[in-house]
């Protein structure tokens, strides 16, 4: 590495937050963004692709006025609700790069995933390379970088020459959604013409689903009921609109009837034992049937379908639903294709758990209708591209418009399956499409689209979903190439020292990509392998060579899953660098849920394994950037486990001369730098503090040709990972001896009795252990002590109405926290933030933010996941709330002054 190149932005500063904000926007964006085009499983967020791409590219001026100016930029190239920047601004930042690139590098993503990568380098005008091993990774970024950017400003072939008017003022992509509407309507017609007659004609309104339970016959011999399995009677939760069912026994079956309007939840009933997850009832015996009977029907062929309900939407009167009883029977009975491919679901049980229950191929995911309707819709797509040409269209025309409509046929499928749920919520019922989870889990109770509607699951809806997507599609000046490739010879795509690159590996054995995928390859290769050959040659996608952990591919070792990942990502890294320009840095994604898989005795993580294969590449960690990307609908400790954050690794190759150390001395380096590094995070989650620390505290590790233990032998990065956390565990607590003595005796009984009421004796002992009493404790409004009893006095006994920081005699870090979190959930972060400026010449800012820091670690440590979610927000809404109560309390000090001058007369 030569130390002479300068530095690149990305080495040395980022406005993390501004990055962050923008990230989760774009997570919570549900229409108008690339994701429209196809599911694809954890996409890194465009608005930090963008910015990481760019830093990456652009020198570091050297000084902090310098890196304001970029940094303040930046913020303007990630807009805050998620949204493409403006021209004028993508304008600018070509400037920037090119000042800094006389010759621009080419972007390699060797795992291309959903494209983000691919669109977000070619709307900073850089040419990009990219690859996949997963075919409809590679058919989404192959349509996102290479075949739509060409239909910009071109004139639709099914409107006549003239009737639909573009220019540059217009819409890019006007003609291509014409087109897209076009033979997607083509489609729906042909498939409705021959398979119109599989679903009834209802005339109280317009179809929406059908919702079918599994059945299983009751085990109870002297009974042998047929028992719908089904998890809630509610249909609907919507205030004026409420619907439930009411099972009904009636001698070996049960029937179900609907009930609306108001009251109707009361006739509710279940099947589903509470809490329990796959363990039922029978209605008419009461007989138990768990797991074991359940896995018996479904190997036995004795588990049916059972029709519950119809949701239908009344012309006038919104969404409501019919009894069985309702509907009549459709004129035909659908006819199974006999060519659908008998593709197995992968082996990995902890995530595809269908084949527990007699359903081990993809096509045991649908009904008999569904097999067909799909089947025609893949086969009418496929003969798309022909149609094209016929027409008149060009070729790019033709793959481009046949490609995005293959695209449909997955997301149609993904909505039209038995993984299909059907939610209730305070709007109207809904249903939620496949793949909430990065898994394939046992429904016994699901909804069935109708495809011909206009609702969530109809093929006009992908249409509409799709043509949402492409005015996030940038008008790039510069190519994309993307191909079907092992990431292990990636870097033989480019010349050798030309590239930047910029990836989002997948994350160890957290998602099965190809596995998952299958679901998807069945319909799509039908409707694509004439348009992609290159593709969809093969019966099911490529597993040999996937870089994921998963056990089940190696005899269910996962110690041996384990060795693999790392050999394989090894020579990964090692390729990619051999690509990289020498003066760029290699930027890697990386986000993972703690494994606690135990390998040789240590705690194997994803993180080490990858770190693991980092330095054995040659590589080293030059810094790490935390970005949050949580969606709104991520939960805090409640067994999800999600991950908000992404740390960044930024990587170069290690100097050939670096310095040995001792353990001692990588403890010191630790000390000197992991504490900065803490504060640096500001608003990271609290639930990815541990892992965001694995950055600086790997930046240590780097720094060094080893880390030598006291026997002499090489520290391994499994037991560096440790050390930073246990360095990160006496950060956490550190602080403690900061805070005022009402505050630490606080901290010591929550980590004890939470908000349970305890013995004031031990609250006395606690207190004296703290240097103060419970008497002071009950004056600062910490503790309530009464006839022997003590607890911490909770959100519901504080006063956060009138009161007033300046007239308090007890302020403590203890209490301001508490009010903060209060003010925060109940009135907003302005209100939250007027009082901190009140408070903040008594209680020091960074004291509240440690106390709660600590607080969330001790909450963590005992289950409490209320506290962590109230913890968790005050930290990461802490550096804007700080910012606005120093602005506060500067205009308060100026009006002071401006006050007192008046009364002097001057």
């Amino acid at each position: 590495m030569d130390d002479d190149r300068p530095r690149k932005l990305i080495e040395v500063a980022l406005p993390l937050l501004e990055i962050s904000k923008a990230s989760v926007a774009d997570k919570n964006r549900k229409v108008g963004t690339i994701k429209n085009l196809h599911k694809w499983f954890a996409p890194m967020p465009a608005p930090a692709l963008r910015a990481l791409i760019f830093a990456s590219l652009v020198n570091d001026p050297g000084t902090n006025a310098g890196r304001e100016v970029l940094g303040e930029f930046i913020k303007e190239l990630v807009p805050e609700k998620g949204t493409p920047p403006s021209q004028e601004v993508l304008e600018r930042a070509r400037k920037y790069i090119a000042r800094d690139n006389p010759e621009l590098p080419t972007v390699l993503e060797p795992f291309c995933g959903g494209g983000s990568t691919v669109v977000e380098a070619q709307r900073l005008g850089l040419p990009v390379v990219a690859s996949d091993l997963n075919p409809i990774a590679v058919l989404i970024t192959r349509v996102l970088g290479e075949l739509l950017p060409p239909m910009a400003h071109v004139p639709p072939v099914s409107a006549p020459e003239g009737q639909l008017e573009l220019g540059e003022e217009k819409p890019s992509f006007e003609g291509f959604a014409a087109d897209l509407r076009h033979y997607g309507d083509l489609v729906q017609r042909a498939v409705q013409d021959k398979l119109g007659d599989l679903y009834p004609t209802i005339s109280q309104g317009e179809l929406v689903a059908w919702l079918w339970a599994r059945t299983v016959p009751c085990p109870n011999p002297m009974c042998r009921t047929t028992v719908p399995l089904f998890s809630s009677p509610i249909l609907s939760k919507q205030i004026g609109r409420e619907a439930s069912l009411e099972p009904v026994v009636d001698g070996k079956d049960i029937r179900f009837v609907v009930h609306t309007g108001k009251g109707s939840l009361e006739h509710g009933r279940s099947v589903k034992v509470k809490g329990a997850r796959a363990r039922f009832e029978c209605l008419a015996c009461s007989q138990a049937i768990g797991e074991k009977e359940l896995r018996t029907a479904g190997n036995d062929h004795t588990m049916g379908l059972q029709l519950m309900a119809v949701c239908i939407d009344k012309p006038h009167g919104g969404r409501t639903f019919l009894g069985p009883d309702a509907v009549g029977d459709p004129v035909t009975q659908p006819t199974i294709p006999d060519d659908l491919s008998e593709l197995k679901i992968g082996d990995n049980r902890k995530n595809f758990s269908t084949p527990l229950y007699g359903l081990p191929r993809q096509i045991d995911l649908y009904t008999s209708r569904q097999l067909a309707v799909l089947a025609a819709f893949a086969d009418e797509v496929a003969g798309v591209a022909d149609r094209v040409r016929k027409d008149g269209g060009g070729e790019q025309q033709a793959r481009a418009i046949a490609s995005v409509l293959g695209l449909c046929v997955g997301k149609l499928a993904q909505s039209n399956s038995t993984l299909v749920r059907f939610a209730t919520r305070n709007g109207p019922s809904r249903l939620m499409a496949a793949f909430g989870t990065q898994a394939m889990p046992m429904l016994w109770d699901f909804a069935e689209a109708f495809p011909f509607g206009r609702s969530i699951g109809s093929w006009d809806a992908q249409i509409a979903a799709v043509s949402a997507a492409l005015p996030a599609i940038p008008v790039p000046s510069t190519k994309a190439h993307v191909v079907q490739i092992d990431a292990r010879v990636s870097g033989q795509l480019v010349p050798s020292g030309s590239t930047l690159l910029v990836t989002d590996p997948p994350y160890y054995a957290q998602i099965n990509y190809a596995d998952l995928s299958d679901y998807f390859y069945l319909w799509i290769r039908r409707a694509m392998r004439g348009v992609h050959p290159d593709l969809f040659a093969t019966m099911a996608t490529p597993k040999d060579g996937e870089l994921v952990a998963n056990p089940a591919r190696y005899d269910g070792s996962p110690t041996k899953a384990r060795s693999a990942f790392i050999k394989g990502f090894t020579e990964v890294f090692s390729s990619l660098k051999e690509a990289a320009r020498p003066d760029l840095p290699m930027v890697v994604a990386y986000a993972h849920k703690q494994d606690e898989e135990m390998v040789d005795g240590v705690t194997s993580t994803g993180w080490e394994s990858l770190l693991e294969a980092v330095l054995a590449a040659g590589l080293g960690v030059v810094r790490t950037w935390p970005v949050e990307a949580a969606t709104t609908a991520k939960q805090i400790g409640q067994g999800a486990n999600a991950l908000a954050t992404y740390v960044i690794l930024i990587c170069k190759p290690r100097h050939p001369e670096l310095p040995v150390t001792d353990r001692q001395g990588f403890l010191d380096a630790l000390d000197a730098r992991l504490p900065d590094a803490i504060k640096e995070f500001g608003n990271v989650d609290m639930v990815d503090l541990a892992q965001a620390a694995i950055g600086p505290g790997m930046e240590v590790f780097c720094r060094f040709s080893q880390v030598l233990e006291r026997d002499g032998t090489r520290m391994t990065v499994a037991t560096a990972l440790a050390l930073i956390n246990d360095k990160l565990q006496s950060i956490q607590w550190g602080p403690e001896s900061d805070f005022d003595k009402e505050t630490r005796a606080a901290v010591a009984w929550y980590d004890k009795y939470g908000w349970d009421i305890g013995d004031e004796d031990e609250a006395g002992q606690i207190a004296w252990g703290k240097n103060t009493t419970v008497p002071r404790l009950v004056q600062a409004d910490i503790m309530w002590a009464k006839a022997g009893d003590a607890r911490l006095l909770g959100a519901d006994d504080i006063t956060i109405d009138g009161y007033d920081p300046l007239g308090d005699l007890h302020p403590t870090a203890w209490t301001t926290r508490l009010r903060l979190s209060e003010l925060l959930e109940k009135k907003g972060l302005e209100a939250a933030a007027r009082m901190l400026a009140g408070v903040m010449s008594a209680v020091p800012p960074d004291q509240v933010a440690d106390l709660t820091r600590l607080l969330y670690t001790i909450g963590e440590n005992h289950k409490r996941s209320d506290d962590q979610q109230r913890f968790n927000r005050l930290v990461t809404e802490w550096p804007e709330l700080v910012k606005k109560a120093r602005e506060i309390a500067a205009e308060t000090q100026v009006q002071a002054t401006l006050d007192d001058l008046t009364l002097d007369g001057t």
